[in-house]
């Protein structure tokens, strides 16, 4: 990809404008605004798209606008998801020929458009309405390896989000209103160029839902494949994990959220748990005043837990998210634990290991005693 144009150096950055408290923490490639909107001289007025301009990316606002953005889309509840691969869809192609250079930024965005405008008009869609689309292509500063990450935000077309009509570049907005931020894809270059079209590894594809719930952006852009609901469940007891951490939480108060947040998965097998809830549950268990309260669902977000914010659990899923499992290098044994019945000797665990994590001894049920005195016999006298 060639950044020569559109790239932004770190001291270009730095002295772009006195009001922006710090430069953003990666460069930003390139930039573009396309408008969508219903072309009212055709019979059934159907959609058509007017594409803007590379932005200049000297420009303050411009600058401003895609740091706010990108802040806002780190911290919201998201899906994570794959390419399903079908052949309909032409965005994983046209993400691979802007990867190779086959495609520059601006035809890029022209061939996406092409694509949402195609999806816009391809049912009766009469309570949708049109909106401005940004295109946005920003990396890491100083690794010459990450392709960098593509994100495109659909924002309102008035009100808080205001852009010049000659070229489609933002103005300054004291502040710029994220919240209109109506939906918004990001894809990871890099992840994408190593994974795709394979579906296993972190996710490469990151969707967010805003106030516009319209079918046509998720189904041009190709956000089809949530991560699992099986994926969601691990990753959640592992941000609890990392969570408690962070938080410098007592680990019976660590134990205590775990208990409580299986107990309400529990309660709703087979139906839909929504992160904001399971943060609730979390709250609860803090002590009061903690600082970490209302900050759970954030952590996760911006410490790339993959949760989506609605899943379904199993109760398979669910006993797996809580139990280590444990076996030996050559396959000779393996078990399933519930990491709350793991202790050391001297606790009320029923699972207990030694000081040095050398052995576990777990209690057998009579049924297990015969199995297991049948399988080697009784010991010889």
């Amino acid at each position: 990809m060639n950044t020569l144009s559109t790239s932004m150096n770190q001291s270009e950055l730095e002295s772009v404008d006195d009001s922006l408290v710090s430069p953003p923490s990666f460069e930003i490639v390139a930039a573009i605004t396309a408008s969508l909107e219903r072309d009212v001289e055709l019979q059934g007025k159907p959609f058509k798209y007017v594409m803007g301009t590379v932005w200049n990316l000297k420009n303050p606002a411009a600058v401003d606008f895609i740091e706010q953005v990108e802040k806002k889309f780190r911290k919201k509840n998201k899906f994570h998801s794959y390419f399903s691969g079908l052949p309909s869809n032409q965005t994983p192609q046209n993400l691979q020929r802007y990867i190779d250079d086959d495609l520059k930024f601006g035809d890029f965005a022209v061939a996406e458009m092409r694509l949402l405008t195609s999806y816009a008009n391809e049912a009766e869609r009469a309570s949708l309405s049109g909106g401005n689309l940004v295109f946005i292509h920003y990396k890491n500063f100083g690794d010459e390896d990450d392709h960098g990450r593509l994100m495109i935000v659909m924002v309102d077309k008035k009100g808080a989000f205001e852009f010049d009509e000659e070229n489609l570049e933002p103005k300054r907005l004291q502040p710029i209103d994220t919240d209109a931020l109506r939906q918004a894809a990001m894809f990871d270059l890099t992840l994408f160029s190593v994974i795709y079209p394979e579906k296993a590894g972190a996710a490469y594809l990151h969707f967010i839902e805003g106030r516009s719930k319209s079918e046509f952006f998720k189904s041009a852009l190709g956000c089809d494949s949530a991560v699992s609901n099986k994926q969601s469940v691990a990753n959640l007891f592992e941000a609890i994990k990392q969570f408690s951490i962070s938080s410098a939480l007592k680990s019976s108060v660590q134990e205590k959220i775990t208990e409580k947040v299986y107990e309400h998965i529990e309660k709703n097998i087979g139906k839909q748990v929504a992160l904001l809830d399971i943060q609730h549950i979390i709250d609860k268990q803090l002590p009061d005043g903690h600082a970490s309260v209302g900050q759970f669902s954030e952590y996760a977000n911006e410490n790339g837990h993959q949760i989506n914010h609605v899943f379904e659990a199993t109760r398979h899923a669910l006993n797996k998210g809580v139990s280590i499992q444990i076996k030996d290098y050559q396959n000779n044994y393996s078990v399933s634990v519930k990491a709350k019945s793991i202790g050391y000797s001297g606790t009320d665990k029923p699972v207990i290991v030694d000081e040095d994590l050398t052995y576990m001894m777990i209690p057998l049920s009579q049924e297990d005693r015969e199995n297991i005195r049948m399988a080697i016999g009784k010991t010889e006298e």
